[in-house]
């Protein structure tokens, strides 16, 4: 009977565990039960995250896709600027150890937004809590990011209280991750605004470039002494790059973006400045913005550049197995070889490009012909931006480093693309671009 009464006991204790187990795992999942928390805490150095308690610094990308890649690299954390994929995402940071700034988009007035249209802006603020509730005890959720660039076209101080709305609720219905605005670049005029219009951010992402070489002064100047997270950075941007007489930016390649990058990261990401808490590299995947090459870390099939070897070097100290091809230079010229950037319609030019393997690899070649992207019709819309179709019927000799060329009959700008492939998934690329100037002279 004794016997009976302990198995008895030992049966209720093992119920009454699994039946709490299977609540708390229900639980974390409806979001009722915090599973992770950030916080950003003051030290004696300025301003650090910690995660569960433990110093927490970012070395991550912007991008949706490709997360095994980026934990083998050395990375720990993506941004998102939506909620569209948050699941899929949030799932796959989890099983490979990182975490996610998630973003819940925002409206900006210059794409159409109008804060004061009270049913626009409430419909915008339950869908914002509807993810918070969904997302905020995920644990791989590292904070959330409000919108992207709202001060790019947005002029009237009611955006601005609408914003803060927006983040009081999420720190109400969150207090266990960071809430962060991301914005272009570092002016004082948004700085001083937010600070005294959107009190309940209190942490600031920049998305910065080529100024990330004068970050501090610019700190300085905007009179910011909080803590803050580069959210996006790369090589020089189009806006920042010099261009042709008509007008067309030109590109870095593949090596001279990432030996910008590197520079830029070592000089003053790598140390851990005071206040900043990390960044993200921008773009992780591939990406159209003024060229298919300009922002994009990786091919359309997830190949890997330079920009990413060179990542996983500032971020783990060790180059990879396998590097990309290196890019030497691109050139368009006539046959007598002088080079040319303004061609006549349906002439025939060449096209060579000088690149090398780091491991010996052979290497293959493709090459295509754009018209100049509409980029600058967008005013700053870019997720409106499609790669312009390839020009047909132009490439007459392709021989691999060296392409004969027949030139565009539409006058107009183009750029000549390369890329070049090694026998293991990763690809350097350059691109040059020329203007058809006129209409080619028929013969009588």
């Amino acid at each position: 009977m004794k016997n009976y009464k302990i198995s008895y006991i030992l049966l209720i204790i093992i119920l009454i565990g699994y039946f709490s187990c299977q609540r708390k795992k229900k639980q974390s999942l409806s979001g009722n039960v915090s599973l992770a928390s950030v916080k950003i805490k003051k030290t004696e150095k300025g301003f650090s995250m910690y995660r569960n308690g433990e110093p927490y610094y970012i070395k991550g990308v912007g991008g949706y896709t490709n997360l095994k890649e980026l934990k083998n690299l050395g990375g720990n954390s993506i941004r998102v600027w939506d909620t569209s994929d948050a699941d899929r995402i949030l799932k796959q940071a989890q099983d490979y150890g990182l975490t996610v700034m998630l973003g819940v988009w925002i409206g900006r007035e210059k794409e159409g937004f109008n804060y004061f249209d009270n049913e626009a802006v409430n419909k915008l603020k339950q869908q914002i809590k509807a993810d918070v509730l969904q997302y905020r005890n995920h644990p791989a959720l590292l904070m959330w990011c409000l919108g992207n660039e709202l001060e790019n076209g947005t002029a009237n101080a009611h955006a601005w209280k609408v914003i803060n709305e927006i983040a009081v609720m999420v720190r109400e219905l969150d207090p266990n991750h960071p809430i962060t605005m991301a914005v272009n670049s570092i002016n004082p005029r948004v700085i001083r605004i937010i600070k005294r219009d959107i009190p309940a951010v209190e942490l600031l992402s920049f998305n910065i470039y080529a100024g990330l070489a004068s970050l501090d002064e610019q700190l300085k100047e905007a009179d910011w002494g909080g803590p803050y997270i580069i959210s996006e950075y790369s090589s020089k941007g189009y806006w920042e790059s010099a261009s042709t007489s008509w007008k067309a930016p030109i590109e870095y390649n593949s090596s001279e973006k990432s030996a910008f990058i590197g520079n830029l990261y070592k000089k003053y990401i790598q140390n851990n400045p005071p206040n900043c808490l990390g960044s993200y590299a921008f773009y992780w995947g591939s990406k159209q913005e003024c060229t298919p090459t300009w922002f994009s870390i990786l091919d359309e099939n997830g190949r890997k550049s330079a920009i990413a070897d060179m990542l996983q070097n500032v971020w783990t100290g060790q180059w990879p197995a396998n590097r990309a091809p290196a890019i030497v230079n691109i050139s368009l010229t006539q046959q007598n070889k002088t080079p040319v950037k303004k061609i006549s319609a349906g002439e025939v030019y060449y096209a060579h490009v000088n690149a090398k393997d780091f491991e010996g690899d052979s290497l293959t070649y493709k090459w295509e012909v754009l018209p100049e992207s509409n980029w600058k019709e967008l005013d700053g819309s870019v997720d409106k931006e499609t790669k312009p179709m390839a020009v047909k019927n132009v490439l007459l000799h392709n021989q691999g480093a060296t392409v004969k060329i027949k030139s565009p009959l539409k006058p107009g700008p183009y750029r000549l693309f390369v890329y070049v492939y090694d026998e293991k998934e990763s690809f350097g690329t350059a691109n040059i671009p020329f203007f058809v100037d006129g209409e080619k002279k028929k013969v009588m």
